[in-house]
């Protein structure tokens, strides 16, 4: 599936963008229900220019309704006239959400940002650790010679 719910922000942006440069909407029906651990898998099945595509990595059912989407629902999707496995829920504008996206990219610039910030402070404590070492040995060996 080219649908990417949980990967990487690049990806779901480079989808969202395919979906939202010619999108094409279809009837989806949900086909198969597994409860898993922490929640619902729903596979939903739908046809585009008469070929069945199938994803197992829509988020069905979040918050949408008061009751848990069951076997045979129909829902509205949303998918790339020239990548039909490329598919999302119709009314969302990213794969994960429109506040999801921006979240990600924060969250990777603070990671990038601490792991700079401490790099830099390992490099400097070291080069000060042996300036350090360097001086207390020279004051020891700083008497005069034979």
């Amino acid at each position: 599936m080219a649908f990417v719910g949980g990967g990487s922000l690049v990806a779901e942006v480079t989808d969202a963008r395919r979906i939202d440069a010619s999108p094409v909407q279809a009837n989806g029906v949900i086909d198969r229900v597994v409860h898993v651990k922490g929640g619902t898998n729903f596979r939903v099945s739908y046809r585009i220019d008469g070929q069945r595509f199938a994803t197992e990595d829509l988020p069905v059912g979040q918050g949408t309704a008061p009751t848990e989407p069951t076997l045979g629902t129909t829902v509205c999707v949303e998918a790339a006239a020239a990548a039909p496995k490329t598919v999302r829920l119709c009314g969302q504008k990213y794969p994960s959400g429109d506040d999801v996206i921006p979240a990600k990219g924060l969250l990777a610039l603070a990671g990038v940002a601490g792991t700079v910030m401490a790099a830099g402070w390992i490099v400097v404590t070291g080069r000060q650790q042996k300036r350090d070492s360097r001086r207390a040995g020279s004051a020891y060996g700083a008497g005069p010679r034979p």
